[in-house]
């Protein structure tokens, strides 16, 4: 008899667990479905019984990736006064919830992110002014405290794309137009340019600017941080610094967020 009560205390201490997790599962499904439907008050029931606010779905995308996907900003606002992570990114397209935001032009979801983490703002900014959407691009300028660089770089974005609206917002902001650096030097740089190890690129100039090809598909415009560092127009994280010795141009420091690569010139 004492042996039995052992073993079925023993099952029941295995099950008990095994519940508990399946429970937890279950609610968590009951959350993402209850955002995917953009019901509010299911969304908060789930929460209130438990659900896992930062639960990971396929492809480890969160609830709140939904809600920004749906452009649902009643739900999103529960989700992020829960704590929901808005720097989670997912494993496949190493999206975050500020991604789909921003590719489904859901500008009241794109505001509530901002205001949890100001971290976007240059690209909502970029993504607003490239895309002629003044309404982007006024909630990025909202937020305040935008970085003059970034202000510059917009400004950059919007007179290449002859965007006249947006250049007057941007420049009633405080943006100042890129530094120009004289033809001559540009001139200097222009070349082949090689890591070891490393990727090798190709600086032109045209239209009186720096061109980098060998990042993306098609040559990037460059705009000029100082008289030897750049950066390309289209995207931040990225630098490249010339290094000119005697008047003669050796090479380049390629800085991509905390990591320096030197790049030899070839030519």
């Amino acid at each position: 008899m004492l042996l039995q009560k052992v073993f079925l205390f023993s099952i029941l201490a295995l099950l008990v667990p095994q519940t508990t997790q399946n429970s937890k599962q279950e609610l968590n499904d009951q959350l993402f479905e209850a955002v995917r439907k953009g019901d509010a008050a299911a969304v908060t029931a789930a929460l209130d019984k438990g659900a896992d606010v930062n639960a990971k779905f396929r492809y480890g995308a969160t609830a709140l990736f939904k809600a920004a996907e749906r452009g649902h900003v009643d739900v999103a606002k529960i989700l992020l006064d829960r704590g929901a992570d808005v720097k989670v990114k997912d494993t496949f397209y190493q999206a975050t919830a500020m991604t789909w935001a921003l590719d489904n032009k859901h500008i009241g979801v794109v505001r509530l992110l901002l205001e949890k983490s100001k971290e976007d703002v240059e690209d909502v900014l970029l993504t607003g002014t490239r895309e002629g959407n003044q309404e982007l691009v006024q909630v990025a300028l909202d937020q305040g405290n935008v970085k003059p660089e970034t202000l510059t770089v917009a400004l950059a974005v919007a007179t290449q794309e002859k965007n006249a609206a947006i250049t007057e917002i941007l420049t009633k902001a405080g943006a100042k137009p890129p530094l120009q650096v004289d033809a001559a030097t540009l001139q200097l740089y222009a070349g082949k340019y090689k890591g070891e190890p490393g990727p090798e690129v190709t600086i032109t100039v045209q239209d009186g600017k720096l061109m980098v090809a060998g990042f993306t598909r098609q040559p990037q415009p460059l705009m000029a941080l100082d008289n030897t560092t750049f950066r390309p127009i289209a995207f931040g994280g990225i630098t490249l610094t010339f290094n000119v010795e005697a008047d003669k141009v050796t090479g380049i420091a390629f800085k991509q967020g905390a990591n320096t690569t030197q790049l030899k010139r070839i030519d």
